[in-house]
């Protein structure tokens, strides 16, 4: 089972493009969350862990296909809208196939 370190090192690259100045506030509060739990043993625990706290931190599921951009955080004392096309296409996947490296259920690439 990865330490919290391991688990903090699945979110130090974060994505190159972002749909909305949100999303990076976001994806530290996000970190900040999961990174304060126990580590999950599996990396399905762990993308449970991953999408409860993005709930937390959003307010909404980014799962729910009726979800419309109204998930927001505070950036710079003002609310803004994070957006969850890139939630969805991007950040969950990027985070899980991270998860499953980890966890040793996917091949970890090496240049």
């Amino acid at each position: 089972m990865p330490d919290s370190s391991e688990i903090a090192r699945l979110f130090d690259r974060r994505p190159r493009n972002w749909g909305s100045p949100a999303d990076p506030v976001a994806w530290n509060a996000v970190r900040d969350k999961v990174c304060a739990q126990v580590p999950p043993e599996t990396a399905t625990e762990f993308v449970t862990l991953l999408r409860r706290e993005i709930v937390q931190v959003t307010g909404v599921d980014v799962d729910d296909a009726d979800a419309l951009s109204e998930a927001s955080v505070l950036v710079e004392g003002r609310s803004e809208a994070v957006d969850l096309p890139t939630w969805r296409t991007v950040v969950l996947p990027l985070l899980t196939a991270r998860a499953r490296q980890l966890y040793g259920e996917l091949p970890t690439e090496r240049p």
